[in-house]
């Protein structure tokens, strides 16, 4: 039986039956336990975010991080937010009279590829729940500032829709602020991302506050509410003070953001956005930062008390790199909220393109435009990257945003020419690329009225009649000149020739397995319906670019999530008749191995498996000669456990269908016979009931 496409798309998890990669704080540290952490110096091993049934692929932030999610099953996941770390291990901490703080400098990066410098060895760390934290955490100076510090942390969740078989990604990279510098990092994503964290020491119970100069000061051991009353104070010292006591213990205790809530100190930080003193607008925005880090109500909050509208006011007009850190680390963290993306794309999307993700891209040069510092694009992508798992109208919103697109494939080609795949950067723009390319032909229908179709119908589509039906080689011949245009512009390059090339120089060269997943995605999403477009996209995927080699390794990849969306991809091609004798050589060893090497443990890959038993039935009947070279004992009896054991609930039902076809096959069954094989083995209740159950639908 042929599988549906699977679709997918990144960005935050949603209600529908989309495919989504979302930020998720349900499986978050508390922030105690990741200063233990980073104290203890754990070691991390890194890993890498479409529908089921058809082969659609999920998408950012994720996810995210958090991502989108294809038709091919994705268990859908949620991007973190990120915060600012504080962190012992990174910090100095001296006693003033046993009442004050001190606070070090740290500049720490740290990359996937090893191409940032680090000053802290720390491993991501693939969650079971597809997150991926890691990275390196900056600590503030002495003037409240915040030195360069990258970090990864990543969660990836997908968003399966079996209706559309398309999936997305979604991906939220929050990162708490400390009064030096933050860092965001989706849906994976985030499904998701890497994400910066700051990192402060405090001694119990005391803190010490900044002064509007830079300098240190020693402070009288306060209470929460004192900092919060602080807050409202006519004297800036005890303003920054509040807003530092604030950012550094809602680190540390979560439980501070709840009373901070109820304490009414969100609308007073949200006041001091306004204030002309830059260092209070810096703290304020960080310590906003952490408040609504893996916070709901803190985020609505935010917006409740017209927080948007401040924060978008002041990154308008302030020149200050380390405000501009925090203030979009903070539309990072917000955009992790479903109910405030409307608000966000209408209102911070225009200004965030127009003021950094354009100019960083076409006028880096130019003297007009103030110098953006990368991580303030990086924080920008990562917002963009959550907005981009939306729903349908803001989809199309995000699409039609004037040169939005084109700058993010800008800077992804121009990151490629540089040798660098594995920019942090890349992973949210080819991921916001993914989800925007879900659903793309039925949101933008007027960018394929071009597309001429010969008026018999594709052989693929025709294949109701039987499981066996007998392969066919004839290609469908399809014109649709856009998407060969030399100087695509915005949408067309969602769909056009040069994306697919990119998409798969990144799954040649990249390492970033978040990266390569969305590239599977975008192209699992362009090739997930039955449309003349979709058998298009697979032509041009593997006769014209020759994209098999790059793709049919992934197949056997660790990443579950990256499996899955590689699978699905394969699942979609598959379905275009005319490409089944030259995907049966190149695809049939690897889904084969892993048939071979499934186990009662891999419940949680059910659709992944289930995916890759159609594909060896769709492929072994398109080329018999080198199906017969795949089958062998270990193979077959992999198969007979599977097909009986209940926990795999799609997966089983697949395999006894396959095993069934498996003995139908005349070419074949003599191999089997060869090998010492009854019938007995392929040809029983089990498998009949599959096979009868699968035949049923297929004549729907």
């Amino acid at each position: 039986m042929t599988a549906e496409p699977i679709r997918s798309a990144l960005g935050s998890v949603s209600i529908e039956d989309t495919s989504l990669v979302l930020p998720s704080d349900k499986k978050q540290r508390t922030g105690q336990q990741r200063v233990l952490e980073q104290v203890k110096s754990i070691k991390r091993s890194k890993s890498k975010m479409v529908k089921n049934d058809s082969i659609p692929s999920p998408t950012t932030p994720a996810s995210a991080a958090e991502y989108s999610e294809p038709k091919f099953q994705f268990s859908p996941t949620h991007l973190n937010d990120t915060l600012f770390k504080l962190s012992s291990s990174n910090m100095t901490s001296s006693r003033m009279n046993g009442r004050s703080l001190s606070l070090r400098n740290t500049m720490r990066r740290q990359t996937q590829n090893s191409q940032w410098e680090s000053q802290m060895n720390s491993n991501a760390h693939f969650q079971s729940n597809g997150m991926r934290p890691g990275g390196s955490d900056p600590a503030l100076n002495k003037a409240g500032g915040t030195l360069t510090q990258q970090s990864k942390m990543r969660s990836f969740t997908v968003r399966y829709n079996r209706v559309t078989g398309q999936s997305m990604r979604l991906q939220e990279n929050n990162l708490p602020a400390s009064t030096s510098q933050s860092q965001v990092a989706s849906i994976k994503p985030s499904l998701s991302q890497s994400q910066t964290i700051t990192k402060v020491t405090t001694t119990k119970n005391k803190s010490e506050a900044l002064g509007a100069s830079g300098t240190e000061g020693s402070i009288p051991n306060i209470t929460l509410q004192e900092a919060v009353e602080y807050l409202s104070h006519s004297d800036i010292s005890h303003q920054l003070c509040g807003a530092s006591f604030i950012q550094h213990h809602t680190f540390t205790e979560d439980k501070v953001k709840q009373e901070v809530y109820h304490l009414g100190g969100i609308p007073a930080l949200i006041q001091l956005l306004k204030s002309d003193n830059p260092q209070l607008q810096q703290t304020a925005a960080a310590a906003l930062r952490n408040l609504v880090f893996k916070d709901h109500n803190n985020k609505l909050e935010v917006d409740n008390c017209e927080g948007l509208e401040a924060i978008l006011t002041l990154l308008r007009i302030t020149n200050v790199i380390e405000t501009q850190k925090q203030l979009t680390g903070l539309l990072w963290n917000l955009s992790s909220a479903d109910e405030l993306k409307p608000k966000l794309i209408s209102k911070a999307m225009p200004l965030l393109t127009e003021s950094v993700v354009v100019p960083y891209n076409f006028y880096a040069d130019s003297n007009t435009n103030k110098h953006i510092d990368p991580e303030v694009f990086y924080n920008v992508t990562g917002c963009l990257r959550n907005l981009s798992c939306a729903g349908e109208q803001e989809r199309i919103s995000m699409r039609s945003c004037p040169r939005l697109i084109d700058s993010l494939v800008t800077y992804i080609r121009t990151q490629m020419e540089r040798g660098d795949p594995d920019d942090k950067s890349v992973e949210n723009c080819v991921c916001i690329l993914h989800n925007l390319s879900y659903q793309l032909e039925k949101e933008a229908p007027n960018h394929f009225q071009q597309l001429s179709v010969p008026d018999e119908k594709p052989n693929e589509n025709n294949n109701k009649k039987s499981l066996f039906s007998p392969k066919s080689t004839k290609t469908q011949k399809l014109n649709f000149p856009a998407m060969e245009k030399e100087e695509p512009e915005g949408v067309d390059w969602l769909y056009n020739q040069k994306s697919l090339q990119m998409y798969l120089s990144l799954l040649g060269f990249s390492q970033e397995e978040a990266t390569l997943e969305a590239c599977c995605g975008a192209l699992q999403n362009l090739t997930a319906s039955k449309s003349p477009l979709s058998t298009l996209m697979s032509q041009s995927i593997i006769q014209k670019l020759q994209g098999l080699s790059v793709i049919s390794h992934l197949l056997k990849s660790g990443n579950p999530g990256l499996q899955k969306t590689a699978m699905s991809l394969v699942g979609n091609m598959s379905r275009v008749s005319s490409l089944r004798d030259t995907m049966a050589k190149q695809v049939l060893p690897n889904v084969s191995a892993v048939l071979s090497a499934v186990k009662p443990s891999m419940v949680e890959s059910d659709s992944s498996i289930a995916t890759a038993c159609r594909v060896m039935n769709t492929l072994m009947l398109a080329d018999p000669d080198t199906g017969k070279k795949m089958i062998n004992t270990n193979l077959v009896d992999s198969l007979s456990l599977l097909s009986s054991n209940m926990l795999f609930e799609t997966a089983r039902k697949a395999a006894g269908v396959l095993l069934w076809s498996m003995w139908g096959q005349k070419d074949i069954q003599n191999v089997l016979k060869k090998q010492g094989m009854n019938k007995d083995m392929f040809i029983n209740a089990v498998t009949a009931t599959a096979y009868q159950a699968a035949t049923r639908m297929n004549g729907r």
